[in-house]
């Protein structure tokens, strides 16, 4: 397949995505082999080239991966391990407290996923700062822990405060804040000049703006104790870059994040951030005016990135079910071209 009739593939894919949203600006990225290729959709057009300036995009929960990554890294240079306990990083608990970091990793701490009882409270709380989409603050998760020192049950439970806190700890343990603390261990290595919580001034103008299902222009996300969990914006080149990373053997650590820790449901397993199902390594991300996904096979070394900024319906074409179309085309794919 040539460079031209992928294009048609993918523009067929992603067409019912396109056409209804008025504001869209679609960013896809793909990566087969060593060549990449962006396209972007406005509904109305589609170009194909590398921007020099590409479009920034709230990420969401594709933030996790870069916490685990670092996380991997961290385990690789001897600076801790995945099976120390989280009291060894947070005074209040005691060192042999039976929660550790894979359990904060591969959501099995045992923390709620989603609560009614403490969703309720929460409504008649405005005291207590607490980001978005976490049903709990900082000190709110500590205070969880401390009253719940039983060895947590195997059970997944996707948790945004479990992956915030452990952001929280390894900043604090390299003695920095959590955007710093990517910034040098792999934003500045991988030269992810784009990836960053904080959008400098000069890079404002390519900071789009987010809208919900209905269309409707959201505010920026801002998140203060848990920016682990969704805080990041990255552009379509980036992510390219990030999947190249991950996919190549030389970083060790990276790999670590992609070794399968249990079994959620059939034939899909999660690593420490990642969810690993038919070959392929996954992840998405959702904020009240962005969706993304995030996917590569690193035996054929292919990859996708999808940016929107919409948030996506629940039932209906979103960039999870766009990628993964992307990634089956490209599985099956003989792809001819240069780039």
């Amino acid at each position: 397949m040539n460079i031209n009739a992928l294009q048609h593939e993918i523009s067929r894919i992603v067409q019912p995505y396109v056409k209804p949203r008025k504001h869209l600006l679609l960013s896809i990225g793909i990566m087969y082999k060593n060549q990449s290729a962006t396209y972007i959709y406005t509904g109305s057009s589609v170009s194909l080239k590398k921007e020099d300036k590409p479009f920034i995009y709230e990420i969401g929960s594709i933030s996790k991966v870069f916490t685990t990554t670092l996380l991997g890294e961290m385990i690789h240079k001897g600076l801790l391990s995945e099976s120390d306990s989280i009291g060894r990083y947070i005074l209040k608990l005691s060192d042999n407290h039976p929660v550790t970091l894979s359990h904060l990793a591969n959501h099995t701490s045992g923390l709620p996923g989603i609560g009614m009882w403490k969703s309720i409270i929460n409504l008649f709380d405005s005291r207590t700062p607490r980001d978005p989409y976490c049903l709990f603050s900082l000190s709110e998760v500590i205070d969880y822990f401390y009253k719940h020192r039983k060895e947590p049950k195997l059970k997944f439970r996707y948790s945004n405060a479990g992956m915030g806190l452990l952001g929280h700890i390894l900043a604090t343990e390299l003695n920095t804040d959590y955007e710093t603390a990517l910034k040098k261990n792999i934003m500045d290595p991988l030269h992810l000049e784009d990836t960053s919580i904080s959008v400098p001034t000069e890079k404002q103008y390519r900071m789009l703006k987010g809208h919900d299902v209905k269309g409707r222009k959201q505010s920026p996300l801002h998140m203060r104790d848990f920016m682990g969990a969704g805080a990041l914006r990255s552009t379509v080149n980036d992510m390219l870059e990030f999947i190249k990373a991950h996919i190549s053997s030389e970083n060790e650590g990276y790999q670590l994040t992609q070794k399968s820790t249990m079994e959620i449901a059939k034939n899909i397993n999660v690593g420490l951030g990642w969810f690993l199902e038919d070959e392929i390594i996954w992840h998405n991300g959702s904020t009240q005016g962005f969706s993304s996904f995030l996917g590569f096979d690193p035996a054929k070394q292919i990859g996708v990135v999808v940016l929107s900024n919409y948030r996506s319906r629940l039932f209906a074409t979103n960039p999870d079910q766009m990628g993964t179309d992307i990634l089956k085309l490209l599985r099956k794919t003989s792809l001819d071209f240069v780039y």
